[in-house]
């Protein structure tokens, strides 16, 4: 369906802002987040109230890293793994920007810059804040269960990263732009296993970045690369085997955050996941490369199990989304 894919105009990268726990840090993309917490609680008594810290934390870094003012910016749009996104809503609150919440569990923070940049585009506003948190012993306890049950995990399941990612959008000409985008479809395999979900999040993947290149009329060659979030281990390989026949040399081209952000030794499991997984490092690092220019198109494909407490236990199967953005080097 063309309508999912379509063009953005003047939607330019700002300012960034990124904090993450130290597990994070200490990974191989360390040196890439300044800003880092020593401890899950971040100074709080709940881990809920350290995610709320951790989300307004990055917006604060993301406006002092921008030229604009508190007062200037003119939307905010943000989403989240909590129940009823209510870290994100609880973050931005003191701030009285507009706001739009959203969720698309771990895509929410693709989600929330697609709809930024439409609100841009077809308004006369300059600017939007975006954002998204997780916090790995959140969303154990609402999702599975709470770390201190030391309940044993599969070598398939993914865990949580533990941080918080926001982006100022403006129209005004900056070096790395948003160009295009594409809304994902929902696509449910039947899996039923929240143990695996890489699998199942893969064949939304395969879905945007197949339609995201024919609604485009684009080939791999056009990208230097192709991102997807948080997949890691055994959804990478799925997505990978799927595509690698019709898509000749894409494993060359292939990054999957979460299969990247911790080291095997961490103790991870299958890798990273959650809405701050695809943005803080596409935000630090592949962001990096792009002002380096030692790449200069990306396409970012953020993945989302859009399954809920209660469905899994009902044994429902777990529907998976897959929304995607560009990022685009300015010459």
């Amino acid at each position: 369906m063309k309508s999912q894919s379509f063009e953005l105009k003047n939607i330019y990268i700002d300012s960034v802002g990124i904090v993450v726990s130290k597990r994070e840090k200490e990974g191989p993309l360390g040196k890439y987040f300044n800003k880092y917490i020593s401890d899950y609680y971040f100074d709080c008594d709940t881990f809920e109230k350290a995610q709320i810290k951790l989300s307004k934390t990055a917006i604060v870094e993301a406006l002092l890293n921008s030229k604009y003012e508190i007062n200037d910016i003119e939307l905010a749009v943000g989403g989240d793994l909590s129940n009823q996104i209510f870290s994100s809503t609880s973050s931005i609150k003191e701030f009285m920007f507009p706001y739009i919440g959203n969720y698309a569990a771990c895509a929410c923070g693709v989600l929330s810059i697609i709809i930024a940049s439409i609100y841009i585009n077809q308004t006369n506003i300059e600017n939007a804040l975006t954002f998204t948190s997780s916090h790995l012993c959140v969303s154990e306890r609402q999702f599975r269960y709470p770390n201190e049950y030391a309940n044993i995990c599969k070598d398939s399941t993914t865990s949580t990263i533990t941080g918080a990612c926001a982006i100022i959008l403006t129209n005004k000409e900056k070096n790395i732009k948003v160009s295009k985008a594409t809304v994902g479809k929902v696509i449910d395999v039947l899996s039923k296993n929240v143990n695996d979900m890489g699998t199942c999040m893969a064949y939304a993947a395969i879905d945007t970045f197949t339609t995201h290149l024919l609604n485009n009329n684009e080939t791999l060659d056009d990208y230097d690369l192709i991102v997807t979030g948080d997949l890691s281990k055994v959804g990478s390989c799925v997505f990978i085997d799927e595509l690698k026949d019709k898509y000749i040399g894409i494993e060359s081209k292939y990054f999957d955050c979460g299969n990247n952000i911790y080291k095997s030794d961490q103790n991870t499991f299958s890798g990273g996941s959650g809405p701050a997984c695809v943005m803080c490092v596409t935000f630090s690092y592949i962001y990096k490369m792009l002002q380096k220019q030692k790449i200069n198109k990306v396409l970012i494909i953020a993945t989302g199990a859009l399954h809920s407490q209660i469905s899994f236990q009902q044994k429902e199967s777990i529907p998976c989304i897959a929304h995607a953005i560009v990022l685009e080097v300015i010459k």
